[in-house]
């Protein structure tokens, strides 16, 4: 018995306004996030960035920001 091509394509397009519905609450809720907590998201990704490709030489210019956060 062969699956109906139009209940696949519903289904399918259902779930991919579902996905971009919670990818715009994530944005939102992101968006309201105290400054401070943008601050320590932003150093864990700049941590992250130098796990994953250390500096390659002296003249590599990334680094992890020193703020004491709180």
């Amino acid at each position: 018995m062969a699956a109906d091509p139009e209940k696949f394509i519903q289904y399918n397009k259902n779930m991919v306004q579902e996905i971009f519905r919670k990818k715009e609450e994530y944005h939102l809720a992101q968006a309201r996030l105290p400054i401070e907590e943008k601050v320590k998201i932003l150093i864990e990704l700049q941590k992250m960035s130098l796990t994953i490709r250390p500096k390659q030489n002296e003249t590599d210019k990334r680094l992890v920001w020193q703020i004491e956060c709180k």
